[in-house]
């Protein structure tokens, strides 16, 4: 994914478009230290939507990733209904940055035409709770999930949904980056209306020029002031385009990976 910048404003980010402006400001923290526990929590809800095979045929995508230390909570909810009563339906899911769907598992519907797919996972190793079952290895993690379907016997797509253009999404990222010689820390938030993106380094070489990069393209070079701090803000306007950054690392002016993580 190619990515560019002017005028301190990104242009474009495809597929979507991405407004993003980047200031420059004093942090004045001595030496690296941890910046507390790192904390992701994705929420995600997404009404199916129907490929007209069945005319009545709904389903509404409940997705949640909650990560805070060692603690990993993921769920994903499916819930259908209008379909063929009794009948075998497949569920494939588009993951990560896979262009193919992948067969994740097969269902039955009931005599009403309904299923609840329930999936869960801890990584505590608590138990799933009464009516759900176990998140496929397919969708583990849940929030590299990109899209899912349901398929007939007669391999038709009946319903589908696209998680990036959630209804209601909750995006809270937190991230220590520090090194042995940086301090620095990654915060985002993103809802349906707006993406927050914070990165705040210091014990960088002062007055020197570092560039910022993601999903391995450069959008912005920054400054650091004479003690060797910079803080980076940024506003995605496009909901969907938080979703689509996989990588954030700060370079060198000599393209030398200083900061790098991945997303989410």
């Amino acid at each position: 994914m190619k990515i560019s910048l002017k005028n301190s404003t990104l242009n474009r980010l495809l597929p979507a478009a991405l407004a993003i402006t980047i200031a420059a400001a004093v942090v004045a923290k001595p030496g690296p230290h941890r910046h507390g526990t790192d904390i992701l929590h994705l929420s995600i809800r997404k009404a199916m939507s129907n490929e007209g095979v069945l005319a009545d045929a709904a389903g509404q995508i409940s997705l949640k990733d909650n990560v805070q230390g060692n603690a990993n909570h993921q769920e994903l909810d499916i819930i259908v209904k209008g379909l063929e009563t009794n009948s075998t339906y497949q569920l494939l899911a588009l993951v990560n940055d896979d262009t193919n769907l992948t067969q994740v598992s097969s269902f039955d519907t009931d005599a009403a035409g309904k299923a609840a797919l329930l999936y869960r996972q801890f990584g505590n190793g608590h138990g799933l709770g009464h009516g759900r079952t176990a998140l496929p290895a397919a969708l583990n993690p849940v929030s590299l999930v990109r899209a899912i379907s349901i398929y007939n016997d007669s391999t038709q797509a009946v319903l589908s949904a696209d998680l990036s253009s959630a209804d209601s999404l909750q995006y809270l990222m937190k991230r220590d980056l520090s090194t042995d010689s940086v301090e620095a820390s990654l915060r985002i938030k993103a809802t349906t209306s707006q993406t927050q993106f914070r990165l705040v380094a210091s014990g960088l070489a002062p007055t020197s020029d570092y560039l910022l990069a993601l999903n391995g393209g450069v959008v912005q070079t920054n400054t650091t002031d004479a003690k060797g701090s910079l803080a980076i803000k940024s506003l995605l306007e496009n909901r969907g385009d938080i979703l689509d950054i996989r990588s954030v690392a700060l370079w060198d002016s000599a393209s030398n990976v200083v900061l790098n993580t991945t997303l989410p």
